[in-house]
């Protein structure tokens, strides 16, 4: 977007445009929550929100087969998500990725407003709908209310104050088994739940070989069995402070074999993640709170023709935030001023292999990588001024001072956005503003015997700029927005010889652009069906240098859609997310389209007992589920379940 082109939107956001007053009429929302949070940190209608927001309670994702958020939230429109096998089975910083506007590593996760990620990694498959209330996502850049990694935009996973008493089991085919139980009332609520998947076949095409005894074999990649534990708690002291805690456990077994399904190297993974929070808020605009995330990876591995050679890492990251803010209304006028002090530790202990891909390799000396520390101070504020009887303009700002054993970065984030009402059910918006991410700590300081650290990285910084409209009838919903993204200074990957030895080492030099125009539309077509369309045209492009060539990435298109249908006892639901145009990132060879698909069926039993079916995987597809194409998507799964509320 060239300066011109910057300089009308500015005007845009500016103008205090006449439109047709405001009509008189009622507006009925049937499928979005009217309210949301997290564009804004204040309660305003989607109508009155400069960006585009979608919001889903845990019902409309239950309705998708998942329990969890991850694999909910990738039938929706806009969102794509990529994972490296079933059962999100990832390992380090690898997992189960949603993606907003086609940025890797650029959509921040929030647990209740506050930060949920841990170098850049955002467990959504850990978060177990029991205790979801709903989420709410805005797209395009949030860095300016909500800090570093909010490129493409946020999501924000609303807790419940209560989870209510209810019983899950369920059962289906490749070994899957769950349970869960909730437990509480308006003020306390326990959770508690497991759930497992079964081993797969060869989940890779061959990513190369392993010398194994002095031979060259080629190796696929399949999973062992998988199991993920939560516990959660909740209580509202009173009116005024509540306590937040929530633990996830992911642990698994990776194997690379020789195709045949013969191991030849095997990994243990055990991820666990503890979330706590006290959260103050007052009749008067002032909130506060408090938090802590811990998280800890162990990953012992070996190969089989000499398991007693042991490799092994171990890693911690710790985060402690106290975020204060201040609300005044002024009138019809609105402003926020906000502070945010952060700590961030992060230690990692390993045991590698001296040579990597060889079965007969020794092992390096033991290395220690940290602790490392960072400090963050913040200051943002926010003021909303109505301009006009439709229009609202809101100017947001942050400071962000980071102190760091990398370096000390200051970055100053400016956001400007506007709404004008068409009508009591049409709106207008737009928005500019600028982005940040820090590096996270492995990529400063973490090396091994294929990676090389580079204390030397800046964080990454760019623009996002949208256009939007948003319709909301009392039977059906549209927006629609055009959006531009021009990141400079991305982080990526260059290969470096140290002593003889190719290592990858990250480095700021890429850059990344997408333009696209995004549509959802959702409508209830009598008191038994409803239905939601949706679709994104983009064309999200990155080179690796700034002399390089642009690269396609990613995929061109998206479709996604979803029936409902629901009476007194019964329910059933299909939802799809497909992907067209495709193309793998590190070759730029044409990938197949990628089809995500469910059915979903429930039926009341007993009284307060439901019986449910989930089918996932529908049309039996076997796509490439991953951007750089290396992993499948598992075969059509099954799971019976049964619901009781007490």
């Amino acid at each position: 977007m060239n300066a011109i082109s910057r300089s009308v939107l500015f005007l845009l956001l500016a103008s205090n445009t006449a439109v047709m007053a405001a009509e008189a009429d009622t507006v009925q929302s049937f499928v979005l929550d009217p309210v949301n949070v997290t564009a804004m940190k204040y309660e305003k209608t989607a109508l009155e929100t400069p960006s585009q927001v979608s919001v889903y309670t845990a019902e409309e994702l239950r309705k998708t087969g998942a329990s969890d958020v991850a694999n909910a939230l990738k039938y929706k429109p806009g969102i794509l998500a990529t994972q490296m096998g079933p059962h999100d089975q990832s390992w380090i910083t690898g997992n189960s990725a949603i993606n907003l506007r086609g940025i890797k590593g650029g959509t921040l996760v929030l647990i209740d407003g506050v930060p949920a990620g841990f170098n850049n990694v955002s467990h959504l498959d850990m978060m177990n709908l029991d205790i979801v209330d709903r989420v709410e996502i805005v797209k395009g850049g949030g860095a300016v209310l909500y800090g570093s990694e909010a490129y493409g935009g946020v999501i924000n996973v609303i807790t419940k104050s209560g989870y209510g008493n209810r019983v899950h089991v369920g059962v289906g085919n490749k070994g899957q088994r769950e349970a869960h139980v909730t437990a509480g009332n308006d003020r306390f609520g326990i959770a508690a739940g497991r759930s497992e998947m079964g081993a797969t076949e060869n989940m890779t095409p061959s990513l190369g070989t392993k010398t194994i005894n002095g031979t060259k074999v080629p190796y696929y990649v399949s999973f062992g069995d998988s199991k993920k534990n939560h516990l959660a708690a909740t209580y509202k002291i009173n009116d005024r402070l509540r306590m937040n805690y929530m633990y996830n456990q992911k642990r698994y077994t990776i194997d690379y074999n020789d195709g045949n399904e013969n191991r030849l190297q095997h990994f243990m993974y055990d991820d666990r993640e503890h979330f706590a929070q006290l959260q103050y808020k007052d009749g008067s605009g002032f909130k506060a709170t408090g938090y802590y995330n811990y998280r800890n990876i162990r990953n012992p591995d070996y190969y089989v023709v000499n398991p007693s050679n042991l490799e092994w890492e171990k890693s911690e990251h710790k985060r402690f935030d106290v975020d204060t803010e201040k609300r005044w209304d002024f009138g019809e006028n609105h402003a926020i001023f906000g502070l945010n002090v952060k700590r961030e530790i992060y230690s990692d202990t390993n045991q590698k292999f001296k040579s990597f891909g060889n079965s007969s390799s020794v092992l390096k000396h033991r290395a220690c990588f940290g602790a490392y520390a960072l400090n963050g101070y913040s200051l943002y504020g926010q003021y909303e001024k109505k301009t006009s009887d439709v229009t609202n303009v809101t100017f947001s700002f942050r400071e962000e001072l980071i102190r760091s054993d990398a370096g000390n970065y200051d970055a100053f984030l400016p956001q400007l956005q506007a709404v004008t009402k068409l009508n009591g059910k049409s709106s207008v918006y737009a928005n500019v503003g600028r982005s940040f991410r820090m590096p996270t700590f492995r990529q400063l300081y973490y090396s091994s015997g294929v990676l090389l650290r580079n204390p030397d990285l800046k964080p990454e910084y760019g623009w996002n700029y949208e256009v939007g409209y948003k319709y909301e009838g009392e039977k059906d919903s549209l927006t629609a927005s055009l959006f531009h993204v021009d990141l400079k200074d991305q982080i990526t990957t260059r290969k470096v010889n140290v002593d003889g030895t190719s290592m990858t080492q990250s480095y700021n030099a890429a850059k990344y652009r997408n333009t696209g125009l995004e549509v959802d539309y959702r409508r209830k077509l009598d008191n038994h069906f409803d239905f939601n369309v949706g679709g994104l045209y983009n064309k999200p492009e990155n080179k690796s240098s700034a002399n390089g060539q642009w690269k396609n990435v990613l995929g061109r298109y998206q479709l996604s859609a979803g029936l409902n249908w629901h009476n007194r006892k019964a329910d059933a639901a299909f939802n799809m997310n497909y992907m067209g145009k495709r193309v793998n990132n590190s070759s730029q060879k044409d990938v197949n389209p990628l089809l995500l698909s469910n059915i979903h069926a429930g039926y009341e039993v007993v009284k307060n007992g439901r019986l449910t079916v989930d089918v996932n995987n529908v049309f039996n597809r076997r796509d490439l589920s991953d951007p750089d194409g290396n992993y499948y998507t598992w075969g059509r799964t099954f799971l019976v379940g049964f619901d009781y509320k007490f």
